[in-house]
């Protein structure tokens, strides 16, 4: 529900009697054409409108620069004595840098505790091959055109005290939930690509629908090339991140999908042509899986929520439904378990990056790391899951022949997963039921927030659940649950000190043996576990 007009709360409304005042104060002094008007921009207003609370607020002035007003302001409220909290007499400013895309300097001060930005009011012009434009002061209308959607384009009149509208129609597509451009579409992506990840990100964060018309140029191969070439990695990299972590990330991967964005996003970013050089034996295979993710996202958003919620309502899985719900509850783990999805087509392809060294590096683990920029936590716990789950597993002897496998080939290979092995579970447990599974393609069909819930294959979601439930009782009940912190029952130093040897290589392949040892021996001493040292040396 939208609500008809924005209420500030106690430190808002504090704020905003002081900028107010402010301003009538210093256009006492000046004519009429340079009096001050002030503006709330951006998020805050949309979100205030939505009902809910938002602490990002950016200031549009339409004289004077952001460091001139804000150093005038403290000016004020010092003559004024007026006490605007702790740290408020700092300023932080952002001068005019093109090439980090700062175009007019931005200042930020502190008042009564909460941060804000003053800029000027903008006007933007494209260069064919950048998304850094030439900004310039603007209008009040120019500013609100030169934004991604008209409703992130609404504006709040602070010496007013009321909503502004410039482009006529944010206020009814906020109400209809629909993300539109302000301007034409097509030229609005090819000035900033970047922007169709932001519309898609909004659309799965309020479960709002992309206008059709934007949804017909986002498929544009310019746009999609110009993703490429105009729009760093980073800036990439965070968008996609919010979109992973935010409401409803099935959705949006969905309109990534959609849209044939897949590959833009999801790909080795500038180690492309390296990669290529390097090598010549797996590129074919690499051009090959590439049309596999899109056909991956569409699998994992089809099945994803009717499997876990199957997981939910079956009482025959608790083990199971408890990994789910904690893995969906954890913003960064749902993050993984989407990543480790979407490049599992990837899963066995290694790559050289330097033609002087013979190392390999797991390939989507460059994907993130170079194409995305997200942090080595990512990248480590995605490569992690996707190295180890290719292949014939441990797992997969066990559902063969739970009698087969002792207690530390469980262990150990739960080790291999460290603090995410309930991740691994999460995405082995959903890959497993998809695995030879018929996808319908969707990817010509307009999403809808509502998602597709895609009815499960009984026989075959039994199964899968069925086994990654008797595995977890098995781990249960052989206390392999935190099998991951398990410490050596006998550390590398007695070991040297009880075989009168120095410490050498030779005590990696002695200690991986007191480990498999103990987990096959729970109760025994380290006294006997150094017997056994002594007997297999």
């Amino acid at each position: 529900m939208v609500k008809s007009s924005i209420v500030l709360d106690d430190r808002e409304q504090t704020i905003r009697n002081l900028l107010v005042n402010f301003c009538d104060s210093y256009n006492s002094k000046v004519s009429a054409d340079d009096k001050l008007e002030l503006r709330i921009t951006g998020g805050w207003v949309r979100d205030k409108l939505l009902g809910q609370e938002s602490h990002d607020l950016d200031i549009a002035i339409n004289v004077l620069s952001g460091e001139d007003f804000a150093s005038r302001l403290l000016e004020y409220t010092e003559q004024q004595g007026i006490d605007l909290g702790r740290n408020s007499t700092s300023l932080h400013t952002i001068k005019k840098n093109p090439e980090k895309s700062k175009h007019l300097e931005t200042c930020t001060a502190k008042l009564f505790g909460l941060d804000i930005d003053f800029v000027n009011l903008r006007s933007e012009k494209y260069t064919e091959d950048s998304r850094v434009p030439i900004i310039d002061c603007g209008t009040a209308e120019e500013d609100a055109l030169r934004r991604d959607a008209t409703l992130n384009a609404l504006f709040y009149n602070l010496n007013k005290s009321e909503v502004e509208d410039f482009t006529g129609r944010g206020i009814e597509d906020l109400k209809n939930g629909v993300l539109r451009t302000p301007l034409q579409p097509f030229q609005t992506f090819m000035d900033d690509p970047l922007r169709v990840l932001r519309l898609i990100r909004f659309a799965s964060r309020f479960n709002f629908t992309i206008d059709a018309e934007a949804i017909e140029a986002m498929k544009d191969a310019n746009i999609r090339s110009s993703l490429i070439h105009k729009i760093s990695r980073e800036r990439v990299g965070v968008e996609t991140d919010k979109t992973l972590t935010g409401n409803n990330p099935s959705y949006g991967l969905r309109l990534t999908n959609h849209v044939g964005f897949s590959n833009s996003i999801f790909n080795p970013g500038t180690l492309r042509s390296t990669i290529e050089e390097l090598n010549q034996d797996v590129i074919q295979q690499i051009d090959h899986l590439d049309s596999k993710v899109s056909l991956r996202i569409d699998a994992a958003t089809q099945y994803l929520h009717s499997f876990v919620d199957s997981i939910k309502n079956s009482s025959e899985a608790p083990l199971l439904q408890s990994i789910y719900e904690s893995i969906l509850n954890d913003k960064a783990a749902t993050r993984a378990l989407w990543l480790s999805l979407i490049l599992e087509p990837y899963s066995e392809i290694f790559v050289k990056l330097n033609a002087r060294k013979q190392a390999v590096t797991h390939y989507p683990e460059v994907i993130l790391k170079e194409g995305l920029r997200l942090g080595k936590h990512d990248y480590d716990t995605v490569s992690n899951i996707l190295k180890n789950s290719s292949g014939v597993t441990t797992f997969d002897k066990y559902f063969e022949n739970p009698a087969s496998i002792s207690r530390s080939d469980l262990g150990l290979y739960m080790r291999q997963y460290g603090e995410h092995f309930k991740l691994y579970i999460a995405f082995g447990a959903f890959s497993d039921y998809l695995d030879g599974l018929e996808i319908v393609d969707l990817t010509g069909e307009t999403p809808t927030p509502e998602g597709i819930n895609a009815p499960l294959d009984e026989d075959k979601f039994r199964e899968t659940v069925f086994q990654y439930e008797s595995l977890l009782e098995t781990i249960r009940d052989k206390g392999l649950e935190d099998v991951a912190h398990l410490k050596p029952i006998v550390d590398g130093k007695r070991i040297s000190k009880e075989l009168d040897k120095k410490p050498g290589p030779w005590m990696r392949e002695v200690t991986d043996e007191v480990m498999k040892w103990q987990l096959d021996h729970p109760q025994a001493t380290p006294e006997e576990c150094i017997e056994h040292i002594r007997q297999v040396l």
